[in-house]
């Protein structure tokens, strides 16, 4: 009898989490209904005192009055909370679409069938352009424990190239690296790290990392050749990095700006930036950026709209860059 009784009471509550919500309750002659579907017999008296149970436990049952009936209240994630995260996960390009079905579907099992049904849009997966590297969730996790244990890592490193007209993926390079931090930039997962030779960090993306091993070898104390101590400073770093281009040290770029360009300085620097009135249409910035190739494919991402004053190291690297395209269309 005791077993038959924990039985209903966990059918039951197994009901209402899957098969109710604020739109679509169940009353109790409902209920009585679906546990007979599963051959378990209950009273309606049965049923008001379980549910009284379950808000005693702690559950959020709610009550509707109409249509009248009992449903499952506040879920851990909200419908506009899962629907961001399934369009999160189908936009990543480095989940792969198997990946991306399966943590759909374990995000679906976090609401009612009723809502569960709305996050289906999984359609058009294949329309986009999707990792196909299946080991990479198992490199993020040994990534992110040899990240917190301090100690090097070593892997292989893949590029693409074009064999018999396809474009496949070729080991090319193996690099022993201390890690530092896991870092998603424009869609993409990027490892932080550096490698010895050099006395600066370099990126790695993680769609194309292989065989990844944990060394005994502890990693590189930051405070040898950066400005960080003991704890690396992901934000600060990002606010310098220009598309996760390695450069030398950060330096002051002082940019010249038409008013349209607002926007865009505003979505890359955040809208703290200093910024100085030019004329009508144009005003002047200053920021703290590494000199690389990244931040000039952002200024000439600006369609003419930025233009650099200072340094003029970096006026020089956009204007070759500029005469380089130019030269292309000359031939």
């Amino acid at each position: 009898m005791a077993g038959s009784q924990k039985q209903k009471f966990l059918m039951l509550l197994k009901i209402l989490y899957e098969r109710t919500d604020e739109n679509h309750p169940l009353s109790a002659p409902q209920l009585i209904e679906l546990l007979a579907e599963k051959g378990i017999s209950c009273e309606r008296k049965a049923i008001y005192r379980d549910i009284e149970s379950l808000v005693g436990f702690g559950f959020d049952i709610m009550q509707s009055a109409a249509p009248q009936g009992y449903f499952w209240g506040g879920r851990l994630f909200e419908m506009p909370e899962l629907r961001m995260l399934v369009d999160s996960i189908k936009s990543s390009e480095f989940i792969t679409e198997k990946k991306t079905g399966e943590m759909i579907e374990k995000l679906q099992h976090l609401t009612s069938v009723y809502q569960a049904k709305e996050l289906e849009r999984v359609k058009g997966i294949t329309d986009r352009p999707k990792n196909r590297n299946e080991g990479i969730f198992y490199n993020i996790d040994s990534l992110h424990y040899a990240i917190q244990s301090k100690r090097k890592v070593h892997f292989s490193y893949y590029r693409h190239v074009i064999r018999n007209g396809k474009i496949v993926p070729q080991k090319n390079h193996e690099f022993t690296v201390s890690p530092y931090a896991l870092i998603w930039d424009d869609g993409k997962y990027y490892l932080v790290a550096n490698y010895e030779k050099y006395d600066n960090f370099s990126h790695y993306r993680l769609d194309r990392i292989r065989q990844v091993e944990i060394l005994s070898d502890a990693s590189r104390p930051l405070n040898e050749f950066s400005k960080y101590s003991g704890i690396f400073d992901e934000d600060d770093y990002l606010s310098g990095v220009f598309g996760m281009y390695a450069g030398n040290s950060e330096d002051y770029v002082y940019l010249r700006c038409s008013t349209g360009c607002l926007e865009h300085l505003i979505d890359r620097f955040g809208n703290e930036i200093v910024c100085e009135e030019y004329g009508d249409d144009f005003f002047t910035v200053r920021i703290k950026a590494s000199i690389n190739d990244g931040l000039v494919s952002w200024i000439l991402a600006q369609r003419g709209g930025v233009s650099v004053i200072y340094p003029p190291e970096l006026a020089e690297r956009v204007k070759g860059t500029l005469e380089g395209m130019l030269g292309q269309y000359r031939k």
